[in-house]
């Protein structure tokens, strides 16, 4: 009997070769056959011996490794420590079985082939029943090794291909080539703009031909973002973005959820939400475009665990239809089962003739499936997406998106899914219907204007240029670098020069190439002027140059160009005729145009220019030289309401005088500057010119010749009395005292002997650079208030300026409209340092008395800073941002620094929140003195910095230096 048949027959022989492997009946068989050299031969005692030792070896290495972070971080530790029970969820996917099946939709408008279902975990069971255990001997051992294999002899050469002899005929040979490509691909070369821009850029579009439609009519109002929208983010590798009901009964503890509203958007944070859900909704925030919000849409950030009757709270909950009680977080393991399943809830069906036709179904997306050279219908249940490839027929894409319209109205049936699309976390909602929810999303979608709610069902989508919010485990800033202030202080900014059409034009009367040594004359031939009314372009005549801020203009230029030139060495004259006629197109916008007539203005822009000319877009306040030298001097501003028994007060633009302008502000005695002019008309027609204490000599000279054409020109429904009456600050007239009361004197140091300059601070190469904001009317008079508020608050925020305003040096700083990640607040404030550090060097290097330099935070200027400006208007967000850090009043710039550049602080100061402005949050223990680091965190610096980070995180939680 072998001994194979033992080991079956009798389990103790087996024990008895497990206990003594030595004196078992196979080891003394063998040391007959193999003699005294056979005791130390493999025998299945040894075996079996050895192999027990390898598993529990296995299972050793959790023993010395620590559990500290498994049982403080995970969610299922979380859920422990809280005490909460988890509620079970995904009942289908727990189940021993899952069947997929074809899902049963309605046969009218696509085509479906009947499938058979399948038991997936049946289909790959082993059918064979495990082996019973078997004892081997060292002569079954052995047997393995005697077996005889087939060896090769000798050696085998390899046969050459024979050649093909190459046709002689060159065409022939040529096609013959795989390395060369019959079609032709275009290749565009590398840019710095997005693919999506450079599409647009080489689309010709023949705007004469597009009739806009009236926004009282509506397009499809099921093609697009409905008005309230709930994602819900879920997921442990993948994480998925699903669309559920806009309702507070939607939401549990265990997930993430994004509200999208047009004017604002909400993360809700679970208590018991994993690490990857609560990022992945926060990068959200960073698309909320393209999810449907305004840019300018409120961003919330609200924890579940936090939760308060705060504002943003009550705001979030009236979006939902009110507070409701929702579900608690479900078992740690459902988030690997949602994925599962998501992957089992999808269908795409292919555009056939007039019927969708299924093309693929329970299976993960890809972008394989994305052609570009057809339209798809992908459906997700509550979500159904249109896809236009680049290059598919654009009829195919037409019907494509109404067999999706039709396919949302239809009946919908989801029992064949593996969980319920339309309430993916409750089981119990009914899975068929007449007609899905009014909350269902149907969306277009291409490769280039993909939104990230369709990227997220791809697994294997990749965009390079998806942006990414600064995180926590950022990298600790570098010491800020010093900006030499030098340069900034000595540079001249460089004339105003108007490019069209590859000629300079100056500021719109001549230019002077100092290369060339030529001259190049302007003559203007004729300006016209239509105003926007209703999509329709009315032509202006009377008061050629009067425009209100609340309308759009259209301007046509007509000029012709002269060069002049100089012969070497005799230096005569050699002037040339006049050119041929240019013409170029000026669309002005008004400050509060809407943005409808905005667009309408660049339409009958393209249609007005038979020229093909030259278009330019201006914005009120940015005029350039060229553009108000077209009314020599008589552009006037004004508001759309006013009152004819009230008077109405225009600040004066401008250092030249074929270059003025005059723009309406608030006839208050507050609008009024020591810096410029303003004018004054009153009801009954008098015009009186108000000179401010310390207003630049050329500034006086515009308003007088602005004042003079207000006379000349009149106003609308004015009646304009001779002569201009000419008042002083501090010596206002009676007439003047009538309509504007006695203002307060405004704090002036000396007159100004240059114009102001303006830096803006940015870090988008990594360090701090200072770039010159220059105004478009500059040159070589002294300007009183070149720079206006805009320019502060339409920068991204939290943005740093730098203001030279000749009798002092200001650092403006900005707001944080959602509280910043320690990594990117420690940039800003080494930041600051730097613009504090530039600042004070700046203002050495002046060659004025010095002056003295403060820093002044966005919602809380000064009134010396604030009369800098034209006017101004308090920004309330900026206010309440900064109200809330504590920062309500203007500080001392050198007081500052020397305050945030300290290095030492002691443990008492660090455990105080906030911390101290300066302090790097991912660095607090670096600013303790060997004394207090070793109180706080048991060891000296040189034995911290040596251990893992993970130990070195562990312990400053524990010293709540973290």
């Amino acid at each position: 009997m072998s001994s194979v048949e033992e080991g079956r027959r009798s389990p103790s022989a087996e024990e008895e070769c497990l206990a003594s492997p030595e004196d078992s009946p196979s080891s003394s068989r063998a040391t007959k056959r193999y003699g005294a050299r056979s005791t130390t031969a493999p025998v299945s005692g040894g075996l079996l011996e050895r192999l027990s030792l390898l598993r529990d070896a296995q299972g050793h290495w959790k023993e010395r490794v620590q559990t500290s972070d498994v049982n403080q971080f995970t969610v299922e530790a979380k859920m422990k420590l809280a005490g909460a029970s988890p509620v079970g969820r995904l009942p289908v996917l727990r189940s021993q079985s899952l069947r997929v099946a074809a899902p049963s939709l309605p046969a009218a408008s696509w085509d479906r082939r009947p499938v058979q279902p399948v038991d997936v975990e049946a289909f790959f069971a082993a059918e064979s029943a495990p082996s019973p255990s078997m004892a081997l001997s060292a002569l079954d051992l052995s047997s393995l090794s005697s077996e005889q294999h087939e060896r090769l002899h000798g050696p085998v050469r390899a046969r050459p291909q024979p050649r093909k002899q190459a046709s002689k005929n060159p065409v022939k040979a040529l096609l013959c080539r795989e390395d060369v490509s019959s079609t032709y691909t275009e290749r565009r070369p590398k840019s710095m703009l997005a693919e999506s821009a450079v599409l647009g850029l080489a689309a010709k579009e023949d705007f004469a031909s597009v009739a806009l439609r009236p926004v009282s009519e509506s397009t499809s109002p099921r093609l697009g973002t409905p008005d309230v929208l709930l994602l819900l983010v879920k997921g442990r590798r993948h994480v998925q973005l699903r669309v559920v009901s806009p309702s507070a009964t939607a939401l549990n503890s265990g997930d993430c959820y994004v509200l999208v509203a047009p004017a604002v958007v909400c993360v809700w944070l679970g208590a018991f939400a994993n690490v990857l859900e609560q990022a992945t909704a926060r990068d959200l925030l960073l698309n909320k475009r393209k999810l449907g919000a305004r840019a300018d849409a409120q961003e919330v950030m609200l924890k579940e665990e936090a939760e308060s009757d705060s504002d943003e709270w009550t705001l979030f909950w009236n979006l939902l239809g009110g507070k409701q009680p929702y579900a608690p977080a479900g078992p740690p393991d459902e988030d690997e089962l949602f994925e599962r399943a998501c992957a089992h809830s999808f269908v795409a069906y292919g555009v056939d003739g007039e019927r969708l036709k299924m093309l693929a179904w329970a299976t993960t997306p890809s972008v394989q499936l994305l052609d570009e050279e057809r339209a798809l219908v992908l459906d997700f249940g509550a979500e159904l997406y249109v896809w236009a490839g680049k290059r598919a027929d654009k009829d195919e894409r037409r019907r494509a998106c109404l067999l999706a319209e039709g396919l949302l109205a239809a009946p919908f049936d989801f029992t064949a899914f593996a969980l319920n699309p339309l309430s993916p976390l409750d089981d119990t909602r009914p899975r068929t219907g007449e007609r899905r929810p009014s909350w269902t999303l149907l969306s277009k979608q291409s490769s280039s204007m993909a939104s990230p709610l369709f990227r997220s069902k791809m697994p294997d989508w990749t965009d390079a240029r998806s942006p990414t919010a600064p995180t926590s485990k950022d990298v600790a800033p570098a010491p800020p670098a010093h900006i030499d202030a030098l340069p900034l202080v000595h540079a001249t900014p460089p004339p105003v020069n108007l490019v069209l059409e590859g000629a300079a034009l100056g500021r719109g009367d001549r230019w002077s190439d100092p290369v060339e040594r030529r001259h190049y004359h302007v003559r203007t031939s004729d300006v016209r002027v239509w105003t926007v009314d209703a999509g329709v372009a009315k032509p202006v005549h009377a008061r050629l140059g009067h425009v209100t801020s609340s309308e759009c203009c259209v301007v046509q230029w007509k000029y012709a160009l002269q060069s002049e030139g100089h012969r070497l060495g005799t230096g005569a004259s050699t002037g040339s005729s006049w050119g041929r006629d240019r013409c170029a197109f000026f669309f002005w916008l008004g400050s509060t145009c809407p943005v409808a007539e905005q667009g309408l203005s660049a339409l009958l822009t393209v249609q007005l220019d038979s020229e093909r000319g030259p278009q330019l877009r201006v914005r009120q306040g940015y005029e350039p030289a060229a553009f108000l030298r077209l009314f020599a001097g008589g552009m006037l501003i004004q508001r759309a309401t006013t009152s004819a028994s009230s008077a109405r007060l225009f600040w004066v633009r401008g250092e030249v005088a074929e270059e003025g302008c005059l723009e309406e502000v608030d006839a208050l005695s507050a609008s009024l500057r020591s810096r410029g002019c303003f004018v004054l008309v009153s009801p009954a027609g008098r015009v009186l010119l108000w000179q401010g204490r310390i207003a630049p000599e050329a500034n006086v000279r515009v308003g007088q010749h602005c004042a003079t054409l207000l006379l000349d020109r009149g106003l609308a429904n004015v009646p304009m009395e001779p002569g201009v009456q000419l008042e002083h600050d501090g010596q206002e007239s009676d007439e003047w005292r009538r309509w504007l009361s006695p203002r307060s004197p405004e704090a002036v140091s000396r007159p100004l002997t240059r114009s102001p300059r303006l830096f803006a601070l940015s870090a988008l190469a990594g360090a701090l650079e200072a770039t010159e904001v220059l105004h478009d009317t500059r040159s070589q008079f002294v300007a009183g208030m070149p720079f206006r508020q805009e320019i502060l608050y339409e920068a991204a925020q939290p943005a740093l300026f730098l203001l030279d305003a000749v009798d002092a040096v200001f650092v403006w700083q900005g707001w944080s409209p959602t509280p910043l990640e320690p990594a990117a607040s420690a940039r800003f404030h080494s930041h600051r340092r730097s613009a504090l550090t530039l600042a004070l060097d700046y203002a050495r290097l002046l060659d004025d008395k010095p002056c003295p330099v403060s820093l002044v935070y966005a919602g809380f200027e000064s009134d010396d800073f604030v009369h800098r400006f034209p006017h101004w208007t308090t920004d309330h967000e900026a206010t309440r941002c900064h109200a809330a850090e504590g920062r309500t009043c203007v500080e001392d710039a050198e007081t500052l620094l020397s305050a945030l550049s300290r290095s030492r602080f002691s443990l008492d100061e660090l455990m105080r929140r906030p911390l101290p402005e300066g302090v790097d949050p991912m660095r607090i223990e670096a600013y303790l003195d060997d004394k207090d680091f070793a109180t706080a965190l048991g060891c000296d610096k040189d034995a911290f910095y040596s251990m893992p980070p993970w130990k070195q995180t562990a312990a400053k939680k524990d010293a709540a230096l973290f």
